[in-house]
């Protein structure tokens, strides 16, 4: 049977490789503008997503409702998230600041535990002082989200958009400490 646009999602549930091809030649470039639009600094990575896109959506057709939304978009979101989840994994992994970079005392009477101080209480000083005690108590006291939004009286989203926001606001107020590792910029 010849696979054409109103047999080819049942071909691909079935795991025919030639409805596979189909999609391929006909969605591929829709998939690589939407991952491209999200990993646009990032070409190497783009390319890979695009591939880990097309597998999720092979991988993952049985979850295709058409009751629900078109096949096209269907596709692009797999293929957004797909390209989120690895943008996340890109900042996440990437290096906040050059070692080499930071500049540490000579004075003898400045202890690392001091210095490191300091260092965590200007970084912190542009939030809000509910802020600086949530940061305090995850990221210098080491206490999981949990323990933090009990302490706080927050829900454990809240505390994570606060965090989210509170990251956003200290790379903004000291850009020269977050700049983009070569290994990815254009």
């Amino acid at each position: 049977m010849k696979i054409t646009e109103e047999n080819f999602i049942d071909f691909l549930k079935q795991k025919n490789e030639e409805a596979l091809k189909y999609f391929i030649v006909n969605y591929s470039s829709m998939i690589r503008k939407t991952v491209n639009k999200i990993l646009y600094l990032y070409p190497s990575d783009s390319e890979e997503c695009l591939y880990d896109s097309i597998f999720r959506i092979w991988d993952k057709i049985e979850y295709f409702d058409e009751s629900k939304s078109s096949f096209r978009n269907w596709a692009a979101a797999v293929a957004k998230y797909t390209a989120l989840n690895r943008l996340k994994h890109i900042t996440r992994v990437e290096p906040a600041a050059d070692i080499d970079e930071i500049i540490v005392s000579e004075s003898p009477e400045i202890t690392d535990n001091q210095l490191f101080n300091e260092y965590f209480l200007e970084l912190i000083s542009c939030l809000s002082d509910e802020d600086k005690v949530l940061f305090t108590r995850l990221f210098w006291f080491g206490e999981t989200s949990d323990e933090a939004a009990d302490f706080l009286g927050k829900s454990k989203g809240s505390i994570y958009s606060r965090i989210s926001r509170g990251r956003k606001k200290i790379i903004k107020n000291n850009p020269h400490l977050f700049r983009r590792s070569d290994t990815y910029e254009k």
